[in-house]
């Protein structure tokens, strides 16, 4: 994410989404202290749409890059 994006979708935690053999989404996510495999698909829609404003929002794999020797000093 772009540093100057201080709150975005992903800051609750980190989720993972799923897509069985059979066709059923779930979304397992993780708190401090806690983990929940979610698979009510009214919740894993959500986190599914949640997850596509990250991917709009986050940098590009060169600008991922291009910060990370910034912050490590390399630029």
């Amino acid at each position: 994410m772009p540093l100057d994006c201080e709150v975005h979708p992903g800051s609750d935690g980190p989720m993972v989404l799923l897509d069985t053999p059979e066709g059923r989404k779930l979304a397992y996510i993780e708190g401090q202290g806690t983990s929940e495999l979610v698979s009510k698909p009214d919740e894993v829609s959500v986190l599914d749409r949640r997850y596509g404003v990250i991917r709009a929002q986050a940098l590009t794999t060169r600008e991922s890059r291009r910060l990370i020797e910034e912050l490590a000093g390399e630029r």
